[in-house]
């Protein structure tokens, strides 16, 4: 049993493919059924780059339980589908528990990559949360205990500290030689940074920045000539804003953070970095398309914030973002192109799911 679905591309390309069980095959005369898509737009599936599955908001974060924490990943691995979003980064959690969505049937969750515990040293996180290791212990830690099944190690560069203001957490040739015994691993580093850790961060050659809110041109250009990401989180910039207080040291320091971001962020998808569109936590989950519209208002065109939210995001994994042949039917079809009104992603028309229609 075959179904036959037209394609056409934002980038206007246009042509039939059939689905076949969980995958994208030739059109054949085993083709028994049609769902008219003609006029609609299509796109892989839509991306969160910075998802927290364990999680619903940063309430969450003091206090959560091994319980809360399954029970929410098998609500919120469907609240991404459900809202087209079958591709998810998850950039850590309070333990390794994150791993368990990698277990869950593939059919009813996103294509999935994982960070375990967030690293950080004591006083450098969110108290008891994630995994406390010292600067001096963490690249054994990296070496010998840092689950790395999800493909991702998540390490917090910098966390301010009451009445000092923001410190960076590991020291640069620290930080570099855990980003090499990862990669060794054959995984990727993502650093959480909403100060001045950035630099090194980059530096270190981290192939994934957080947040970022003060990372410079030169260091743009460096993490653009290796293809490095960059995951800005408009949105949760400015809830942690609203959370702090506009008047507190600390929302004012992210309040000068957001602005630059109105200059780099242009500037970063000119050197090449690859943009990445990510919620963490400041809309429901699946919501990562109003992620998408703020990335146009700090000066994506519509086209970019969509490939943000989409495309790249599928790339930069290794995962091929074509609709074709041999590859698994994932597809999110629209009634206007994004490339165009990119607050057309917050509407899908219809999704298809490792060949199933959601809905």
């Amino acid at each position: 049993m075959m179904t036959l679905v037209t394609i056409r591309t934002p980038g206007g390309e246009t042509y039939p493919i059939a689905i076949g069980g969980d995958l994208f095959v030739e059109p054949s005369e085993d083709v028994t059924t049609e769902i008219d898509t003609s006029s609609l737009w299509a796109l892989p599936g839509l991306a969160d780059a910075h998802a927290h599955l364990t999680m619903n908001s940063v309430k969450d974060i003091r206090g959560i339980d091994e319980a809360k924490m399954l029970a929410n990943i098998s609500r919120n691995v469907w609240a991404h589908v459900n809202n087209g979003v079958l591709l998810i980064l998850d950039k850590g959690g309070d333990s390794d528990i994150t791993l368990v969505t990698l277990d869950h049937d593939a059919d009813i969750r996103p294509d999935a990559y994982i960070a375990a515990g967030v690293i950080h040293p004591s006083a450098g996180y969110m108290p008891g949360f994630g995994d406390e290791v010292e600067p001096e212990d963490l690249v054994d830690f990296v070496r010998t205990r840092a689950v790395m099944r999800g493909g991702w190690v998540k390490i917090a560069a910098d966390w301010p500290r009451r009445g000092v203001g923001p410190v960076t957490n590991y020291p640069l040739d620290t930080l570099k030689e855990a980003v090499d015994v990862v990669h060794h691993a054959g995984a990727r580093v993502a650093v959480h940074t909403m100060a001045y850790a950035a630099s090194d961060a980059v530096a270190a050659g981290v192939d994934s920045i957080e947040h970022g809110p003060f990372l410079t041109p030169e260091d743009l250009t460096a993490l653009g000539a290796r293809g490095g990401a960059w995951v800005p989180t408009l949105l949760n910039m400015q809830s942690s804003i609203d959370i702090l207080g506009t008047d507190s040291s600390g929302g004012k320091i992210l309040t000068r953070g957001l602005e630059k971001m109105r200059e780099t962020i242009p500037i970063a998808q000119d050197l090449g970095v690859v943009l990445l569109a990510g919620t963490d936590m400041a809309v429901p989950h699946g919501q990562v398309a109003q992620e998408a519209t703020r990335l146009k208002e700090f000066g994506l065109s519509d086209k970019a914030a969509t490939q943000a939210t989409s495309t790249s995001a599928y790339t930069y994994v290794g995962r091929r973002n074509s609709i074709a042949p041999g590859e698994v039917a994932d597809v999110v079809f629209f009634n206007e192109n994004p490339y165009e009104d990119v607050t057309t992603l917050l509407r899908p028309e219809l999704i298809i799911h490792r060949g199933k229609t959601i809905g």
